[in-house]
């Protein structure tokens, strides 16, 4: 691959410019995980521990009869292609901030069991939560392109 350099100074550039609502964009993290994510779990036909086991094997195999059927057939693979992404965007952050989104997300776990999990006081555990969030939305935006951006800026 062959850089462009004026895009490569523009991208440079673009972090120092940039100023994120990190409590915003936390909580942007969160709606996905709340929402966005247990739904696409439902389009994708996989169940609750996808991310503990990130194998797809209910590939679509009907065959194609009319746009009805098609466009379900679209939305799964992308549903499944997102899921996909987000276990890539998982495992581009740190591994404590993986491990207490998905103690928080996936596992259900109360502040309490996560804290005794890394040792922390509440208070900590408040502030990593928010970097790990933070993080997911840094990775995921460039992992999943066509999904909205996490982030929200000031």
């Amino acid at each position: 691959m062959e850089i462009d350099m004026s895009k490569a100074e523009e991208f440079a550039n673009w972090f120092s410019g940039i100023d994120v609502d990190v409590i915003e964009t936390s909580a942007n993290v969160r709606k996905f995980f709340k929402q966005d994510y247990p739904k696409l779990m439902r389009v994708a036909g996989v169940g609750n521990s996808f991310l503990k086991s990130p194998v797809i094997t209910d590939e679509p195999k009907a065959p194609s009869f009319g746009n009805n059927l098609e466009e379900r057939i679209v939305k799964r693979v992308y549903a499944q292609e997102t899921l996909e992404r987000v276990i890539e965007a998982l495992n581009a952050i740190r591994d404590e901030s993986k491990q207490i989104l998905i103690a928080v997300y996936v596992d259900d776990l109360g502040a309490w069991e996560i804290c005794e999990m890394l040792g922390c006081e509440e208070t900590q555990y408040r502030v990593k939560k928010r970097k790990a969030e933070n993080e997911f939305a840094d990775a995921f935006e460039t992992c999943c392109p066509w999904w909205k951006d996490l982030h929200k800026y000031k």
